[in-house]
């Protein structure tokens, strides 16, 4: 993939230098939480904040025992879930969770634990390890120390003021997390698209300049991640027209058409049906 990619999207430097003098500085700082795990609560996060009632059969699939299941179970009751576990995918955009800010923040952080477990294991030193077979949803809450609270609060209220307002005028067909025709050859699930708008969500403190502030940059890695959603969806079944990308600790947002985007990192006319056919090749092959 990174092959395909960068052969035929790789001119991507004067982009990357746009990125960083477009960020300002930085708004949220980093604490002692993991920020792995933050950056995985605050994508929960932003779920709920577009949807009262998102799917969380994501996490589900991180309970790996009985004990844990009913756990999750009772929580998502806590969070207003009955028989329904939500959808993925809906008409928006739709009204921001009424759920209260801790409670949200700490069942995030439930969840971003959970959802870990289902992508890469149990790990040596996860908190849900400590558990054992005496988990409920009260004891899954107190997994959050109260400094990821507080990181997520701040995080929460910036995308409130940048983000928020930019989704709410995009009409149309949106998805949370949502997986593409071609993930059934590559695992791959992507933040959101919003009526068209494919938003990765990021929550890095960037690098240290030599004055020892921080700046943001727009890593290969992401437009490689971005660039691969796109050619995953072999159908154009979301009808991806943009690519975004949102760093909530600089309340930043950059969105760029896709047809400019693909243009400029090819360095010539693309057509997306045929380099889609083309990835779809190499990954069945």
């Amino acid at each position: 993939m990174r092959a395909f990619v960068t052969v035929r999207f790789g001119r991507w430097q004067d982009l990357q230098a746009r990125y960083r003098e477009s960020v300002g500085p930085l708004v949220v700082a980093g604490g002692r939480a993991n920020p792995a795990t933050i950056g995985s609560a605050f994508d929960w996060m932003v779920r709920f904040m577009t949807h009262p009632r998102p799917d969380l059969r994501l996490a589900l699939r991180g309970a790996r025992t009985p004990a844990v299941r009913v756990a999750v179970r009772e929580l998502a009751l806590m969070l207003g879930y009955r028989e329904d576990p939500g959808t993925p995918r809906f008409e928006g955009p739709v009204s921001d969770t009424e759920i209260d800010h801790e409670l949200l923040a700490r069942a995030c952080w439930s969840l971003a634990l959970l959802t870990d477990v289902y992508r890469v294991g149990l790990v040596p030193g996860s908190p849900l390890a400590e558990l054992g077979s005496s988990v409920t949803a009260d004891r899954l809450l107190e997994l959050a120390p109260l400094n990821a609270i507080d990181e997520l609060r701040e995080l929460r209220a910036s995308a409130q003021s940048t983000l928020m307002p930019a989704l709410a005028a995009r009409r149309g067909a949106w998805a949370l997390g949502p997986t593409f025709e071609g993930s059934r050859l590559m695992k791959a699930d992507a933040d959101l698209v919003a009526a068209g708008l494919l938003l990765e969500l990021k929550t890095g403190l960037g690098s240290k300049r030599p004055d020892g502030t921080r700046r943001s940059s727009l890593e290969a890695a992401t437009i490689m991640q971005l660039l691969g959603y796109v050619l995953l969806d072999f159908s154009d079944e979301f009808a991806i027209e943009a690519v975004g990308v949102y760093n909530a600790r600089y309340a930043h947002l950059a969105t760029w058409p896709l047809p400019d985007l693909l243009t400029e990192l090819a360095g010539g006319p693309v057509d997306l049906e045929k380099e889609r056919a083309g990835f779809r090749d190499l990954l069945a092959g």
